[in-house]
């Protein structure tokens, strides 16, 4: 929130459309980065929580500006915040699964 007041000086409205939208997409991408075996169950809830966000967004209109969601100002500003705030977490896990990998993908690889 701290980095779309910082970064855009916009109407109250567009600022709360692109935070929220980032927010809900930063969620969405943690749980995807923490599961290791995917099943369709968990893809049909990830893709349904986000067809209910963008089916909310055109049924709040007083709270979100559907002429500025359309814009690819708003797509990549939301693209750029969700960047920034996933971005430590994988490099993060990727560093540690680099150096630290568990212990069953060392039995795979020696075998």
């Amino acid at each position: 929130m701290l980095l779309s007041l910082w970064l855009f000086n916009e109407r109250f409205t567009n600022i709360v459309s692109i935070s929220f939208t980032a927010l809900v997409l930063n969620e969405l991408l943690m749980i995807a980065f923490e599961i290791n075996t995917w099943h369709t169950y968990m893809v049909l809830s990830e893709v349904i929580t986000l067809l209910v966000y963008l089916v909310s967004m055109s049924a709040l209109k007083t709270y979100f500006d559907l002429s500025f969601i359309w814009t690819t100002e708003f797509v990549a500003k939301v693209l750029l915040i969700t960047v920034v705030s996933c971005a430590p977490m994988f490099i993060v896990k990727f560093l540690r699964h680099r150096f630290a990998p568990p212990s069953h993908s060392k039995l795979v690889a020696a075998a």
